[in-house]
């Protein structure tokens, strides 16, 4: 089932409800847990790979027979306080090792193994290993216009919702024959409710190509091109590059808000965009918006109103143009309207 690119409230609500209680069932410790729709991965790690991850543990720098490295970490929202951390890193398909797929279907596979450790710091300094997993994965690209050469991004999702703490991820990727290893580390602070005493905070935002539904998997996984969160699958130029033209479609969240109806869950947030240009100046403004969720996925037209004045400041003729070929930066300015908290965030992105 497909989503439009702009989803619905309602369809919102659906995805948020659904991703909540996947949120719960995979938390440490609960109970009573519905049937999940894959196997969890096996938490055993090979004596090789954890003594891989140790070595460059301390210095975040560890052996990379296959180069990738993180760029960036959304922090989303999950259930009773708990967060759902996605993670993003680059790689050239070569590296990868993609080949034809032995299905004739044209596309370009690669086989890897995955191993995750989380690490959280104790009082002493040191730190403790907490939740592994090992999870294999396939992942593909169109045979068309492939390059070895070429790079793209990848998220990696953890298939669990941790709660509040400073944790550091290791991550690595393997050939199955166990004979190129390489690992990645990210240090991550997930805030809890203190963390919003005197203001909310927003995500980073990114720029939206589609929003599907998926089958939801409570497994450590990687996506080639989108991220999930839980029934979610959202598809982004991550390049932040778009045609000149074109809507900038943009998705984040918000974290701390205030319900306006605590039986519903409902916020009452005010959001302004605005685009500025190289040198901070307002290109393009819209009215405020409204959401009553903490998801807003908000397409922009990127189409500036100019005008032309005589002295006296009357308006002699209006234009409407699209916004011309550069770089600018979108600042969003979030006002919760129940608890008068206060966020901002921005996003680089590029017309062509």
């Amino acid at each position: 089932m497909k989503a439009s690119k702009t989803i619905t409230a309602a369809l919102v609500l659906l995805f948020a409800v659904t991703v909540l209680a996947l949120s719960v069932q995979a938390a440490p410790g609960m109970q009573n847990r519905k049937p999940e729709p894959k196997a969890p991965a096996k938490s055993s790690m090979p004596k090789e790979i954890a003594a891989v991850i140790q070595e460059g543990l301390a210095a975040r720098q560890g052996r990379q027979d296959i180069p990738f490295g993180f760029f960036k970490q959304l922090v989303l929202p999950a259930r009773d306080n708990s967060l759902y951390p996605v993670f993003f890193f680059k790689a050239k398909n070569g590296d990868l090792g993609y080949a034809s797929s032995v299905t004739g279907t044209g596309q370009m596979e690669a086989n890897l193994n995955i191993f995750v450790q989380l690490f959280q710091p104790a009082e002493d300094g040191t730190l403790k290993p907490k939740m592994g997993a090992r999870s294999q994965v396939l992942l593909t690209t169109d045979g068309a216009g492939f390059s070895a050469d070429a790079e793209d991004w990848y998220s990696l999702s953890l298939g669990t919702a941790l709660q509040p703490g400073k944790f550091i991820l290791a991550l690595v990727l393997s050939t199955p024959d166990m004979k190129k290893m390489s690992v990645a580390y990210s240090d991550m602070a997930l805030p809890g409710p203190d963390a919003f005493q005197t203001a909310i905070a927003a995500t980073e935002p990114v720029i939206v190509t589609a929003i599907d539904q998926t089958d939801p998997d409570q497994r450590p996984t990687l996506h080639r091109g989108f991220f999930t969160w839980g029934a979610l699958k959202v598809s982004s130029k991550m390049s932040g590059e778009i045609a000149t033209g074109d809507n900038l479609d943009t998705l984040f969240f918000v974290h701390g808000a205030t319900p306006k109806d605590p039986a519903t869950g409902k916020l009452d947030l005010e959001i302004n965009f605005e685009v500025q240009g190289e040198d901070g100046k307002p290109a393009i403004k819209w009215a405020p918006t409204v959401s009553d969720a903490y998801l807003i996925d908000q397409p922009l037209p990127l189409v500036q109103t100019l005008q032309k004045q005589d002295e006296k400041g009357t308006v002699l003729s209006t234009e409407k143009k699209p916004l011309q070929a550069g770089k600018y930066a979108l600042v969003i300015t979030v006002t919760d309207k129940v608890s008068g908290k206060k966020a901002e965030t921005k996003m680089a992105f590029s017309v062509k």
